[in-house]
């Protein structure tokens, strides 16, 4: 399992070195994020391990950066071939489960993980026959 956070910051040049510096300072790892801007704000969402989502939120505070939101990702090992994923959110589709979030955590030869922001896992797990 990983922990998705979010980050909103001013739209502005060093935002990006702000967050990451301040993980990598405190030794976490970040495994996958995205970032987005609209208008003057920013928005970056930040994967890491569960077992480092509490000394990352702690880092970012000490860097004067807010956590806006954060939450566990249900994680989805799927083999690397074309029509993998859209078979599994078309599963998730039809057991009626909205994803708010979607980050390709790892990549490996055959296979790769992404990780679904939901927000019923059970429901989704359901519906993945898991």
């Amino acid at each position: 399992m990983s922990t998705e956070l979010t980050i909103k910051v001013p739209n502005k040049a060093g935002q990006l070195a702000a967050i990451s510096g301040a993980l990598g300072d405190a030794g976490v790892n970040i495994a996958s994020l995205a970032g987005s801007t609209l208008g003057g704000k920013g928005v970056v969402h930040v994967v890491v391990a569960d077992k480092d989502a509490a000394k990352a939120r702690r880092a970012l505070k000490k860097a004067k950066l807010s956590v806006a939101s954060d939450r566990k990702l249900l994680e989805i090992r799927m083999a690397d071939k074309p029509g993998t994923l859209a078979r599994v959110a078309s599963r998730l589709g039809k057991g009626r489960v909205n994803v708010d979030s979607a980050y390709l955590v790892t990549t490996g030869k055959r296979s790769s993980t992404i990780g679904f922001g939901v927000k019923d896992a059970r429901k989704a797990k359901k519906a993945l026959g898991r």
